[in-house]
């Protein structure tokens, strides 16, 4: 224990140091003579040369600055009006591929009857004709004549963009230009709450029409109004720990400020995930119905003078669960996580959550960090009885660490690099000959994206951090945006390779390390109205075991024993009709199972062969007598159709074919013996479901 002590306290004492380094960094800042604010002229002129360098995102937020800082200087104040600087703002947006906040921005513009304004109406209704795919309304006939007319009301104020509606005040000479407010006839272009990410999914359905209740497993009851676990294959959502017919919600309580140090932001949120499905079952186990997805405080000192630019030193800590803090990269074969209850814990045996936190160094095309979790294991220790010299071994709570690091790499607009590894304690040894031994898992990972230039990053829901800023809206369920003549693209190649220190079987009193490996490759193409994906990943036995950890826990794989790994493959596709806002789709996969098999011969000499397919963790079945497992088809065939920003209604039909389902049975012959014997293969089952997102 004192050696692995040593090795934590580097990295530690790194994050630790965090915060005196954040204020000699503040002070050299503080006592140098304050510089004059850029213009809103000035900043409009870089955000245009930033545009034309083809960095999007920083352009907008540049134009956004621009905006801000005209709200702040004085009437007669040479410069650009708000509504030229909205009409950029609208255009970058537009380019961005954020569609309907450019056409809501537009509509802003034509409002202020400038020299813009009819450029602007018709852009945003050719931007509104772009995203339903319906033509403009016709303009409204004139009254006829003689009858009444209603006075004309002035054209409505203008807001920044994103900012809650107010009512303007007087102007009066020598005051700062009036803010742009949203029109009181319009919603906002986001709905910014304390609860968000809310999923409320009506579904009926029957997973498995051609087995009787009880044959099969998982057991599938008639059709009924519920979600189903077999509802969700394998293919499904490999980048989320949910299926996306959930019904649950967060509470995100959340607070932005400026600090008090010259360029320090600090920033913190609760989030509760309050899971309505669980507090509808009535199971009396609150644990796993309210709990917390992700709390932070979060500390970002900007560095190089930028406010909102992405250069800067954070300090993110998570007082309750660092389950969203992770290695890896696609949810499916993440590693590092906390959460026991979906047997996703790094820490075997854990009690209570695993807090922890990160330091990370941050630029326009790279990041870096460094972060530590701690978890409480009960394991075996050895200490001295009171007024004697024996030793006594005793079971108590502990504290065991873990240590992450990585980082980032845009090397151009289209190639990424990710890589990360870290150390885990998993606490002391439990099996007689290697008690008292301390148990770890140590382990890399990395990945390689391509992509086109304006396809971000992609990043699992599963390890964001919860904001409900209003300035900066977190969008978890965006409707797709289809783009006509547009194609985007992307394919991530990602490896992790674990090692962990294990009992020895075959070696009484000895350990070894077990390795653990995973790799992926996913692509992604959409191209107008369709869109196709390719996924393949391989996971060898250990691995899918990585949490328990092996197939004997604690233990390597015997010798002796046969294993095989698991690796699927699927393909998906659909196609959008814009005017009926129809969305047909098909999915299949063929999954080779991993499993393991020990063999040995009867009184008769007769070799004899047993199998074990292993899913998952907890997942496992037992195969016949010398037969041995085949792989697994499933497919998908669905329509979605989309009822507004926030509903939408979808049916579906699947098929499975999986030869690996077994039960137990007498012997027919003898009577008394039991007998495991496969169940037919064939699985058949439909859905249809309507959904809320918001």
């Amino acid at each position: 224990m004192n050696r692995i002590l040593m090795h934590l306290r580097a990295p530690v004492g790194t994050a630790l140091a965090f915060i005196p380094a954040l204020l000699c960094l503040a002070a050299p800042a503080s006592a140098q003579p304050a510089q004059a604010a850029p213009t809103s002229a000035e900043l409009l002129e870089k955000a245009r040369v930033t545009l034309a360098a083809g960095n999007t995102a920083s352009a907008c937020r540049l134009f956004e600055d621009s905006h801000a800082a005209r709200t702040t200087e004085a009437a007669g104040t040479p410069g650009p009006t708000p509504a030229e600087i909205m009409f950029e703002i609208a255009a970058c947006h537009e380019k961005q591929g954020n569609l309907d906040q450019a056409a809501f921005e537009f509509d802003q513009v034509a409002a202020a009857a400038g020299a813009r304004s009819e450029e602007a109406k018709g852009r945003a209704a050719a931007l509104r004709e772009k995203i339903t795919g319906l033509p403009p309304p016709p303009p409204a006939q004139p009254a006829p004549p003689g009858a009444g007319t209603a006075p004309i009301q002035p054209p409505p104020p203008f807001s920044v963009p994103n900012a809650p509606a107010t009512t303007p005040a007087a102007a009066t000479p020598g005051s700062p230009v009036p803010a742009l407010q949203v029109p009181a006839h319009e919603d906002p272009p986001v709905r910014v709450g304390d609860f968000m990410d809310t999923r409320l999914t009506w579904v009926f359905g029957d997973d498995d029409v051609l087995h009787q209740t009880g044959q099969a497993l998982p057991l599938s009851a008639n059709a009924s109004i519920s979600e189903r676990r077999a509802y969700r294959l394998f293919f499904d959502n490999l980048n989320s720990r949910f299926a996306g017919r959930e019904n649950l919600t967060h509470l995100a309580l959340y607070k932005k400020l400026p600090g008090f140090i010259k360029g320090l932001d600090t920033e913190a949120s609760m989030v509760l995930r309050f899971d309505l499905a669980s507090l509808a079952r009535a199971s009396n186990n609150l644990n796993q119905s309210i709990y917390d997805a992700g709390s932070f405080i979060r500390a970002f000192y900007h560095l190089g003078g930028d406010k909102n630019g992405k250069r800067g030193i954070s300090l993110t800590l998570y007082p309750l669960d660092t389950d969203r803090f992770r290695l890896g990269y696609l949810y499916d074969i993440s590693w590092g996580g906390t959460n026991p209850f979906i047997n996703q814990s790094i820490f075997p045996r854990i009690q209570g959550a695993a807090p922890g936190g990160k330091v990370e160094l941050s630029g326009d095309k790279y990041s870096i960090y460094i972060g530590l979790k701690t978890a409480t294991i009960v394991q075996v220790e050895q200490t001295l009885t009171p007024g004697t010299s024996e030793v006594e071994e005793i079971r108590i709570g502990q504290t065991n660490y873990g240590v992450l690091g990585g980082g980032s790499f845009d090397v151009t607009n289209w190639l990424h690099i990710d890589a990360g590894g870290g150390y885990f304690q998993q606490g002391k040894f439990d099996l007689p000959d290697v008690k008292g031994k301390s148990v770890y898992t140590g382990g890399l990972s990395w990945r390689v994206l391509f992509h086109d230039k304006d396809t971000p990053t992609p990043q699992s829901i599963d390890f964001a951090l919860y904001r409900n800023d209003p300035n900066k809206p977190m969008i978890v369920f965006k409707p797709e945006t289809y783009r006509p003549g547009k194609t985007s693209w992307s394919v991530a190649l990602e490896a992790t390779n674990l090692w962990q220190l294990l009992k020895d079987f075959d070696v009484a009193g000895a350990t070894a390390v077990q390795q653990a490996r995973a790799t992926a490759l996913q692509a992604n193409v959409k191209t107008g109205f369709f869109r196709g994906s390719f996924t393949t990943i391989y996971r060898d036995l250990p691995y899918v075991l990585r949490n328990q950890p092996s197939f004997i826990p604690f233990q390597t794989l015997p010798r002796d024993a046969a294993t095989s790994d698991e690796f699927f493959l699927a393909l998906a596709a659909d196609y959008h009709f814009p005017g009926p806002k129809l969305t047909p789709g098909i999915g299949a996969g063929l999954q080779l199972p991993a499993t393991f098999s020990t063999a040995t011969i009867d009184q008769s000499s007769a070799p004899i062969e047993r199998t074990v397919v292993v899913r998952e963790q907890g997942n496992i079945a037992i195969l016949p007598v010398n037969q041995g497992a085949v792989p697994i088809f499933q497919a998908r065939a669905s329509l979605k159709w989309d009822i507004s920003p926030i509903l939408s209604a979808q049916a579906w039909v699947q098929y499975v074919r999986d030869n690996n389902g077994t039960f137990v049975e007498r012997d027919p012959s003898e009577g008394t013996l039991a007998l495991r014997t496969f169940i037919s293969p064939n699985f058949l089952g439909f859905g249809t479901s309507v959904a809320a997102r918001f």
